[in-house]
C-alpha cells in the first residue's frame, strides 16, 4: 500500500518503505545505543495498518475555494493538509471524522478560521475500543458552543451507533494542544472499555493509553515476561496512569502501589482495580521522586514509563535510594532512556532490551528494559 499524501501531511516518517526495511532501521538504532549483544529483535506487526486507535483532525478553510478542510498539518509547518484517507488510522475512527466534515456545510456548522477569528469548530478527536469497538467522540470548539450540533449529535449516534459518548471541549489556546480540561459531556456515558491481557479499562477523553492496542499486548506481556514475578514482589508502578501495567501484574504479585500526579488519572486506576477485583492495589495522587524517599515504603519491583522527556534527575535519585532489586523501565524515546540508563548505571545493570513497534511508519520505536541492582 501506498499513502499519496506523504508529502503534504507530517504524521509519518517513512509511509512508502518496504515495513522490514523500517523494523531494520529501528533495530540498528536500538543496538547502536545499547549493544546487539543486550538488544533482542524487534517486535513487529503481522499487519501494520490502520492500528491507531486515537485519532485527531485539524479543520480549517481552503484560502482559494473556502472549502472546508479535514487533515493534518504539514510537517515542520502549521499549513492543513486536507486527507480523505489514512493508512495507519482505524477505518472506523476514520469513517466517523469525514462524516462529521462532510455533514457541517449541510448543518450550516462553521470551522475555526485562525485568519479571521471566526467560526467554532478546530478538531475532531476519536478514540476507539479494539475490544468491544466503542468509540468516543470530542467535538473541539474555539467557541463555548456550536451552533446546529443538536442536528449533528442525532446524524452522528443514528449513523455510528457505536459512538457511545460525544463530549464539547472549549480550546481557546494557540499552541498544539487538542485536548484541555474543559470538557463537557453532550451524549452519552462519561467513558468507554478497554480490555488487554484479560484485564478490564475504562477510558476517558484525557486518560493515557497506548494507541496501538495490538502491539500494547505485546509491550505489556513484554514487561511482566521481564519482572519475573513469583507472587511474593512489592511492586510499585510509577507514573502508573490509569493503572494498566499495575492491574496486569496483580495477579502475580504480593502488592501492587500505583503512584501518578494526575488526579483524575489516579481516580481511574481506583476505578479500574474496583472493576477487575484487584483487592492487592492502592493508588497515590503525588510526586514520585518525594514518595520514594518516604521510610514506609518499599519495593522489590518498580515500573516505569515516563513520557517522551524521560525521566528527571530528581526521579532517578530517589528511585535508587528506594534501591528495588529490578527495574523495568517502558520508554517510548531510545535517546532518553540511553540517557536515564547512563544515570542509574551506578546502581543498576541492563540486562536486556525489546524493541516493540508501537508506531509502524514512524522514526518511533517503544522498548521494555530489565534493569537488576549491583548488590
Amino acid at each position: 500500500m501506498k499513502c499519496i499524501y506523504q508529502n503534504e501531511c507530517g504524521s509519518c516518517d517513512c509511509i512508502n518503505m518496504e515495513y522490514q526495511a523500517t523494523l531494520d532501521n529501528k533495530q540498528r538504532l536500538m543496538e547502536n545505543l545499547f549493544g546487539e549483544d543486550l538488544t533482542l529483535p524487534v517486535r513487529g506487526m503481522p499487519f501494520p495498518f490502520y492500528y491507531r486507535y486515537k485519532v485527531n483532525y485539524a479543520l480549517g478553510y481552503d484560502r482559494d475555494s473556502k472549502r472546508i478542510v479535514c487533515g493534518k498539518y504539514s510537517r515542520g509547518g502549521h499549513d492543513l493538509a486536507g486527507i480523505d484517507s489514512c493508512l495507519i488510522e482505524s477505518r472506523d475512527c476514520q469513517k466517523l471524522v469525514f462524516f462529521i466534515t462532510e455533514l457541517l456545510p449541510r448543518l450550516r456548522i462553521r470551522v475555526y478560521d485562525e485568519d479571521t477569528g471566526t467560526g467554532s469548530l478546530r478538531y475532531i478527536f476519536v478514540r476507539q475500543s479494539f475490544s468491544t469497538g466503542e468509540m468516543m467522540l470530542v467535538l473541539v470548539s474555539y467557541n463555548t458552543d456550536i451552533p446546529g450540533k443538536k442536528h449533528l449529535i442525532e446524524s452522528i449516534v443514528s449513523n455510528f451507533p457505536n459512538v457511545k459518548s460525544i463530549y464539547l471541549d472549549i480550546n481557546k489556546r494557540s499552541d498544539s494542544m487538542v485536548l484541555t480540561p474543559e470538557l463537557k459531556l453532550l451524549y452519552g456515558q462519561r467513558a468507554i472499555i478497554d480490555k488487554v491481557c484479560g484485564k478490564t479499562f475504562r477510558l476517558s477523553p484525557l486518560a493515557f493509553y497506548q494507541v496501538n492496542p495490538a502491539q500494547m499486548k505485546k509491550l505489556y506481556q513484554t514487561a511482566i515476561e521481564f519482572a519475573s514475578l513469583t507472587g511474593s514482589e512489592h511492586i510499585i508502578d510509577a507514573y502508573c496512569g490509569i493503572g494498566t501495567i499495575g492491574i496486569i501484574a496483580s495477579d502475580k504479585a504480593a502488592s501492587v502501589t500505583g503512584i501518578e500526579n494526575n488526579r483524575d488519572a489516579v481516580k481511574d486506576a481506583i476505578f479500574n482495580a474496583r472493576t477487575n477485583g484487584v483487592k492487592n492495589a492502592r493508588y497515590i495522587c503525588g510526586d514520585a521522586s518525594e514518595l520514594f524517599l518516604q521510610k514506609d515504603l518499599k519495593a522489590d519491583l518498580v515500573f516505569m514509563d515516563p513520557p517522551r522527556a524521560g525521566a528527571d534527575r530528581k526521579f532517578l535519585r530517589s528511585l535508587m535510594a528506594l534501591h528495588p532489586e529490578r527495574i523495568v523501565y517502558i520508554s517510548c524515546n531510545p535517546t532518553t532512556l540511553s540517557r536515564d540508563i547512563r544515570i542509574l548505571s551506578d546502581e543498576y545493570r541492563l540486562k536486556k532490551v525489546q524493541p516493540v513497534d508501537m508506531f509502524p511508519f514512524t522514526d518511533h520505536i517503544e522498548s521494555v528494559c530489565l534493569l537488576d541492582a549491583k548488590s
